[in-house]
């Protein structure tokens, strides 16, 4: 079965899980997504039938935005009508601005180092403090894909770029990236990107690999180039009010789950990328091999372009500094 069948099989039962044997009246964490078939949901799924295995919790998961736009899903969390919503880092950045260390290309450049840096227990501490105050905790955080430009004509060099009309994450860190390579950003919700691609709205995107394929935006826009020195970041973001109100046990048994599925997720994800590249070939997509000079050139325009929001928020300056720190220790 391709993807896209999965994915039309699956959205009409994706809800609640369902596992027998469920004991009764225990804790519920509703579990929420905007996305469904990729690492995110795999997560959820493996996490789902672990935790409902334990009897400690009673886990329903709700992909595909079934919870309500990704806004409305952040403020879910904050408010804790919503126990738990994995998504992209990028969307917490108005919790706490210290998310945005995961949109800090140049920190998590190198694949095999961040992966390193994701598992190590002083990172995981410290972005457990994350959202203190909003009361949003991340247990988890890690590596969905690398990010890719899909476009309707070849991107072979940074100057490629210039003067392209492309489709971005609301967020400074592919705002200002973009515009310094003299292309127009765009952001823009998911759902709008194929429909800006067939009208010419827009002439690229930069997206996740995955994504890509799922949506089949090879229909608009054959090439594909994918950037793996620049990351799409997630985390599992729970309520901070209803975790510490579980027992100790079970908020034990939930961290140990989490660590565990989180691995299984980070080979899962890498294995899914491969076969998203397959299925994008397949399709008649173009997968065009990056070229050193051009990822250079975009990590140097990158890091130009946003160091002045760095060095505007101390907070975010702050924490910069005190992961390339741990990552420094750990390398």
């Amino acid at each position: 079965m391709d993807r896209r069948h999965f994915l039309a099989s699956t959205a009409c039962f994706a809800g609640v899980a369902a596992t027998p044997g469920i004991a009764q009246n225990l804790p519920v964490q509703k579990f929420a997504s905007a996305t469904l078939g990729d690492v995110q949901h795999h997560f959820q799924q493996e996490y789902a039938e672990q935790m409902n295995q334990a009897g400690v919790l009673t886990v329903e998961l709700y992909p595909a935005s079934q919870l309500g736009p990704i806004p409305s899903m952040v403020n879910g969390v904050m408010l804790g009508s919503i126990e738990t919503f994995i998504t992209a880092t990028a969307f917490l950045s108005q919790v706490d601005p210290r998310f945005q260390v995961f949109d800090v290309a140049a920190l998590l450049s190198d694949p095999v180092k961040t992966r390193a840096l994701f598992a190590s227990d002083q990172a995981c501490a410290r972005i457990e403090g994350y959202g203190d105050g909003r009361n949003v905790l991340p247990l988890s955080t890690f590596v969905h894909s690398p990010n890719a430009i899909i476009s309707k004509s070849p991107i072979e060099t940074i100057d490629d770029l210039a003067g392209l009309k492309i489709r971005v994450l609301g967020s400074p860190f592919q705002i200002e990236p973009m515009r310094a390579v003299g292309a127009t950003p765009v952001p823009m919700p998911l759902s709008e990107v194929m429909p800006a691609l067939q009208t010419g709205a827009i002439d690229a995107v930069v997206s996740s690999p995955t994504v890509a394929t799922a949506f089949r935006y090879h229909d608009a826009a054959a090439h594909m180039v994918i950037i793996d020195s620049w990351p799409l970041v997630v985390t599992m973001a729970n309520s901070r009010s209803w975790f510490d109100a579980l027992p100790e046990a079970t908020q034990s048994t939930l961290r140990t789950t989490v660590r565990a599925v989180e691995q299984d997720a980070v080979a899962w994800g890498a294995a899914d990328v491969e076969r998203a590249r397959t299925a994008w070939a397949d399709a008649g997509g173009s997968l065009h091999a990056t070229d050193p000079t051009f990822e250079a050139e975009l990590q140097t325009a990158i890091a130009e372009s946003t160091a002045p929001l760095i060095a505007g928020s101390p907070a975010l300056a702050g924490e910069v500094a005190a992961m390339e720190s741990i990552a420094a220790s750990i390398s």
